[in-house]
């Protein structure tokens, strides 16, 4: 059942888009907050898709990074993804893709490392 049939608030039913159409609506240079914490609990979708789009910027010539917050471990359907177009500029607090940390030891990538606690 796609997601839309599951909301019963018509109103908000009607704003649910594709992952593309919810990438398109983010611009360069934005923080992004998203949820993490394991498999179970981070996007996929909307991340793979800012991905594609930010990758097809930069082959452009144009350039688009973001910042991502998370509530903690993602994956490589978020990180992974991200990472392989170049496509953070800060990431925060937790990360353990492997892409990721290559981006950060060599100081492309802007990283804090704080107890989860202390994001609020």
């Amino acid at each position: 059942m796609p997601a839309s049939g599951r909301i019963l608030n018509l109103l908000l039913a009607s704003r649910v888009v594709s992952a593309d159409e919810a990438a398109a609506l983010v611009p360069p240079g934005a923080n992004i907050g998203m949820s993490g914490f394991t498999g179970a609990g981070y996007p996929k979708a909307v991340p793979q898709a800012l991905a594609r789009r930010i990758g097809e910027a930069q082959a452009r010539g144009e350039g688009f990074r973001i910042g991502l917050w998370t509530g903690a471990s993602t994956g490589p359907e978020l990180d992974g993804a991200l990472a392989a177009v170049d496509g953070i500029e800060m990431r925060l607090p937790f990360q353990s893709d492997p892409t990721l940390r290559k981006l950060i030891n060599s100081g492309r990538m802007h990283f804090t490392d704080m107890h989860l606690s202390h994001v609020a």
